[in-house]
């Protein structure tokens, strides 16, 4: 047995391997911060870069060490501490106190890593973490107690060990992050113990092991406020909202980040600056709710300056006035309103102005009627956003969308979207003062817009997801012309303004006004369609673009209309779970989910044999039974569906009986109503 001691010296020797990862080779700000704090607990430092390791990273890391090992993006980090470590050798290793192996998915620090390190050096240990994942058993499989691996510190009576020495030079490169997880980060901390090592964790988990294994990723805010953890993953802030909806509320990335950004003196525009550049923002929106719902008739008190605003209405349907103006009256004196439509009708706006004793000042924008209010707003308002010196522009239109109708469809569906989206554009005086207040205190606010709509027509085109026909188009409007490299995926929603009414900070969406778009760019009025041209690429793109300078997009509603929305969003869940009847199986969400797939999947094999067993048939019948004579050729067809007759008749007669019973009920319901 060997002998455990307490790191004794006032200053330890310490080496710390960190590994870095990111797609582009870019260093966020966070890890200058992280790496300025940590290297005053490191003798020595290096830096392992998987992949990529722009020339932006190789200088903010040169501040803190000159060894920078740059490697295939293999093995993920435990391949990048292996090939530290044996470069390095055993020899030089055990000259530190302690080995830290650490990787970039944590920021921090929240609190100072002296309170850290003076507890952990007290303790007489040949390993720790900052966290463990608490034991048990989950979806059949055993998990053990174990240090997560994001920060393992090794003491030299462990690293100078064969044991150890063994592990690492015998470990295999493994190629994806489950079986790093499993053969590397649930295995090192048994392993060890059953050698005899020992460790502990600076957080105890079991102090949270009745609400959570992973109390981590799943109330984080909890450790930063009451265990004062220093760290915190960056994977909060994004991860899958299923994993956040089958064991909370969702709330854990909202409280966390509210916490830091109200109760630490963390920085939590770092957390922007680490999320927007490399994640997909919708699931962004999901997992730090980037949702608002404002007062209505109620202003909510503003923290900063007010910012410079103005607003562009697009007006086109003249029958559609009194509507139109009864939202533009809740503008602010203070935001300068300017009004785009084509030269024929502004001597019949001015008039209705003058008539109806609407005094404010207004600018007119003559534009083509060539791109509907896409081009209205990128082509004759452009000056408006590029040089009008505002903080922030709200825009507008009037809305019919005819080609609804002429598809068979009502009115009203229309005219709820038109309502849905002025209601949370331009609701209420106070409303607007709401959103213009949200703006000037959320900075790293880019667009903010009503949630897109999913009545009635509206439930095919948007859930789950809003592309429609229009990815392709968007992705080479964004990569192609605008040069911004985003995450894009077709497979979740866009986090744009679908319907085109938002409120947008100028220097957000300042590429896409710079671009210098043209009428001629657009479709004319009649050849547009519902989908697939440029106008309708720009209409899903907006929120890419504010991504790409820096800002989140999020959606806002009114606390009038999300009475609404709750509503219906309860009655979208409850009809389709209700549609699904003997169907459902599990308690959560998600299990519903996964037996529904199941059952899905399984229907989809049937048919498959089915099919197969069709076609085997028929070529059957063709090279056996169609050559015999006529006679034993017709008596073999007659028994051979005589059983899938007898079958069709039976469900057509006991259809035919439902359908009568339905009727005569529907008929005697019906009586009774009139009756009374």
């Amino acid at each position: 047995m060997h002998t455990l001691e307490a790191i004794k010296t006032s200053k330890p020797t310490r080496l710390g391997i960190y590994c870095f990862y990111d797609k582009n080779g870019r260093a966020a700000k966070f890890i200058d911060v992280f790496l300025a704090e940590l290297s005053k607990y490191v003798t020595d430092l290096v830096v392992v870069a998987n992949g990529a390791c722009s020339s932006q990273a190789k200088t903010m890391f040169s501040q803190y060490t000159d060894h920078i090992i740059v490697r295939e993006n293999v093995g993920l980090d435990a391949a990048a501490y292996k090939q530290a470590m044996l470069e390095l050798g055993w020899k030089k290793l055990q000259e530190y106190d302690e080995v830290i192996c650490l990787n970039d998915t944590v920021m921090g620090p929240v609190y100072p890593f002296s309170e850290m390190f003076s507890k952990m050096d007290a303790k007489p240990l040949d390993f720790w973490g900052i966290t463990a994942y608490e034991g048990g058993t989950f979806a059949d499989e055993e998990v053990p107690t174990h240090l997560q691996a994001y920060w393992h510190a090794y003491r030299r009576s462990l690293v100078s060990s064969k044991e150890f020495q063994h592990y690492w030079e015998e470990m295999p490169i493994m190629t994806n992050y489950a079986e790093v997880t499993h053969k590397h980060e649930m295995y090192f901390t048994p392993h060890f113990e059953e050698l005899g090592f020992t460790w502990s964790s600076y957080i105890d988990s079991r102090d949270y092991a009745d609400l959570t294994s992973y109390a981590l990723l799943y109330d984080p805010k909890t450790l930063i406020e009451q265990a004062r953890c220093p760290i915190f993953k960056r994977r909060s802030f994004f991860v899958d909202y299923d994993a956040y909806f089958d064991q909370t509320a969702g709330q854990p990335a909202l409280e966390l980040y509210d916490y830091i950004n109200k109760h630490t003196a963390y920085d939590a525009d770092l957390i922007w600056d680490a999320l927007l550049p490399s994640y997909n923002v919708a699931d962004l929106r999901k997992a730090m709710h980037l949702d608002y719902v404002l007062p209505y008739a109620a202003r909510n008190a503003r923290k900063n300056n007010m910012l410079k605003s103005a607003f562009i209405f697009h007006i086109y349907f003249m029958d559609m006035l009194d509507s139109t103006f009864a939202y533009i009256r809740n503008l602010p004196d203070s935001t300068d309103l300017y009004i785009t439509t084509t030269q024929d009708k502004i001597r019949i706006l001015r008039n209705y102005l003058d008539s109806h004793n609407i005094t404010r000042q207004v600018t007119f924008i003559p534009v083509q009627n060539r791109g509907r209010d896409v081009s209205a707003l990128l082509v004759g308002a452009r000056n408006v956003v590029l040089d009008g010196d505002y903080d922030v522009i709200g825009f507008a239109h009037d809305k019919k969308s005819k080609q609804n109708q002429e598809n068979g469809h009502n009115g009203s569906e229309t005219q709820g979207f038109t309502y849905k989206l002025l209601q949370n554009t331009l609701g209420s005086t106070d409303y607007v003062e709401n959103i213009l207040t949200l703006f000037a205190d959320n900075p790293r606010l880019g667009l903010a817009c009503p949630p897109p709509p999913y009545h009635a027509l509206y439930f095919a085109h948007t859930i789950p997801t809003d592309w429609g026909p229009n990815f392709q188009i968007t992705k080479e409007l964004l990569e192609q012309r605008l040069h911004i490299h985003v995450p894009l995926d077709s497979k979740k929603p866009t986090m744009s303004a679908m319907g085109s009414c938002y409120w947008f900070r100028t220097k957000a969406l300042k590429p896409l006004f710079a671009y210098g778009w043209k009428y001629e760019d657009f479709l004319p009025e009649g050849q547009m369609g519902a989908d697939g041209s440029i106008s309708h690429a720009i209409e899903r793109a907006n929120g890419y673009v504010a991504q790409s300078q820096g800002f989140y997009p999020a959606w806002v509603l009114s606390d009038k209309y999300a009475r609404i929305e709750v509503n219906s969003l309860l009655y979208t869940t409850n009809s389709l779970l209700t549609a699904m009847g003997n169907r459902r199986d599990g308690e959560t969400l998600l299990a519903t989910c996964q037996a529904l797939r199941g059952q899905l999947s399984r229907g989809r094999i049937f048919r498959l044999i089915r099919r197969v067993l069709h076609l085997s048939l028929k070529q059957f019948a063709r090279i056996v039974i169609q050559p015999l004579p006529e006679k034993p050729r017709t008596l073999i067809y007659k028994a051979a569906w005589a059983p899938i007759n007898a079958v069709r008749k039976s469900k057509a007669i006991i259809t035919e009986l439902i359908y009568d019973t339905v009727r005569a009920l529907q008929k005697r319901l019906l009586s009774k109503k009139n009756r009374y």
